[in-house]
């Protein structure tokens, strides 16, 4: 009896990592239902301290108006902690562009390099329900960064303005995601790609497939040629209804080394496999921005010996994480929020539950072709990650590489979780995972802080059932003593 007690308290401090670590940000005027970490984005290190910063979008903050949205700049520490911060709305930051209610500005970050060539980062921000030319057809800003964070200049990209010519419907919520493509063109300007993930299947009402634009840039951010990618432009067919091409993209570099930039695109809705499973494009590109040939990554592919299982929506989130094992080509990081992995046994006995949407982050070593050689999954049971993830935090939503951030030599990465709040008044959490080269959490930070044994109702369970199987033990034991005695008697 003595030992299953001592098991018991050993489970319970086993389950409460990182319970004393600092964090010097206050949050007092975040809102949880805000969706702080809807984006999270590397800004390198902007304010010139040496440790890399990171912006993280909060689209439905009501600065100004509901839903207006917001960015806020993070000054991190080495540690993950945060230093200092600069809030970037129609209200803060010098950021003069007029937002309207619900435009969700925040919903997608890119950083774009010092574009201007006044030696800070300067940021693209989607707002994906802005309502230029028609009912949430999207805008994308390109914001001219000082060193404190705030904006000294912008630019807005939309369907009337910023001058891109390409067509934006109604309804497909352009600026979802943003991806830097560096010089793609040669002309000395840094170039994007954008996401429409509700795209229409053009000659229909209903049939969203999705799509992508690439946008080249002239040199104060408005648009001097776009490409379309979607189910008919871009010279790729690959998609079906309801895929959600383009819920996010990013640069992987040039992968096939023929010296044009790719990249790798989430459809999170993909279906071959089952409900909502989820892919991953990779994308290999031609000079004109349109598609020479292309990778898909899901669970069918050889190599990736992780089994996804309907609605883990597998794509929502993909991001560049450099040369993570050595061995010459660039790896990725991808976001499944829908998966169900739980560590929470007792939770699951007692409310049937079996994880619902904790969600998952999976490291992809790949090959120069864009199949899979390697991968290392990150959940609340898996990677070496021991936080206490809640049902429905969309671990893995968004995730971003915020490079070297502790000097151990391997890049370490962002994930939010922005869903707790349909679920919990908590504010959503933003955490800050340390990696091993084969793609496990060294040690990890959430901004902001959580306290495991304050938070987490499930070790309260697990103690109080604990305790009441062993006092249920006792009288049981007592009562067979007592039996026994009165039979002696007899």
């Amino acid at each position: 009896m003595n030992k299953f007690f001592l098991f018991s308290i050993l489970l319970i401090l086993l389950h409460t990592p990182n319970a004393f670590a600092v964090n010097n940000f206050s949050f007092s005027d975040i809102s949880s239902d805000d969706f702080f970490g809807y984006d999270i984005e590397s800004i390198g290190d902007l304010n010139g301290d040496g440790i890399t910063d990171i912006a993280i979008g909060s689209p439905y903050d009501d600065d100004g108006g509901k839903a207006q949205g917001a960015v806020y700049i993070l000054f991190l520490n080495s540690d993950g902690t945060v230093k200092d911060s600069q809030k970037i709305s129609s209200t803060e930051g010098n950021f003069q562009e007029i937002l309207e209610p619900y435009d969700a500005f925040g919903r997608a970050i890119s950083n774009i390099g010092d574009f201007d060539g006044d030696g800070i980062t300067d940021i693209a921000v989607g707002a994906y329900h802005d309502d230029d030319g028609g009912y949430n057809t999207g805008a994308v800003y390109i914001l001219f960064l000082n060193s404190d964070g705030t904006v000294k200049d912008s630019q807005k990209i939309s369907s009337t303005e910023g001058n891109f010519q390409g067509v934006i419907d109604s309804g497909v919520c352009w600026g979802n995601a943003i991806s830097s493509l560096n010089d793609f063109d040669g002309d000395g300007i840094t170039d994007i790609a954008v996401g429409a993930h509700k795209n229409y299947s053009p000659g229909t009402e209903m049939k969203r497939v999705g799509a992508i634009h690439i946008l080249f840039l002239n040199s104060d951010g408005t648009v001097k040629s776009s490409q379309e990618i979607s189910d008919t432009q871009g010279n790729f067919d690959a998609l079906s209804e309801n895929d959600i091409f383009g819920i996010d993209l990013s640069n992987v570099g040039d992968l096939n080394g023929d010296g044009i930039t790719d990249i790798a695109v989430g459809a999170h809705g993909d279906s071959e496999n089952g409900f909502s499973i989820g892919a991953v494009y990779i994308l290999f590109l031609n000079s004109d921005g349109t598609v020479k040939s292309y990778e898909k990554i899901n669970s069918n592919q050889n190599n990736f010996k992780f089994k996804l299982n309907d609605s883990d929506m597998f794509g929502s989130s993909v991001n560049y994480i450099g040369d993570l094992n050595g061995d010459g080509i660039t790896d990725i990081a991808v976001g499944a929020p829908g998966d169900d992995d739980t560590k929470e046994l007792l939770e699951t006995i007692i409310k049937q539950s079996d994880g619902s949407s904790r969600g998952a982050v999976y490291i992809l070593f790949l090959n120069s072709d864009g199949t899979v050689k390697d991968s290392q999954k990150i959940s609340s049971t898996e990677g070496n990650f021991q936080q206490n993830l809640e049902s429905s935090d969309s671990f893995g939503f968004s995730l971003s590489n915020i490079g070297d951030l502790n000097e151990d030599g391997i890049t370490d990465i962002a994930v939010g979780a922005p869903h707790r709040y349909y679920f919990d008044t908590e504010l959503s959490p933003v955490h800050i995972l340390l990696l091993d080269n084969d793609g496990k959490v060294k040690s990890f930070e959430t901004i902001p802080h959580e306290n495991n044994i304050m938070n987490n109702s499930n070790i309260f369970y697990f103690l109080g059932i604990t305790v009441l199987l062993i006092t249920l033990a006792i009288i049981i034991k007592i009562k067979l003593k007592n039996n026994e005695s009165k039979i002696r008697k007899k």
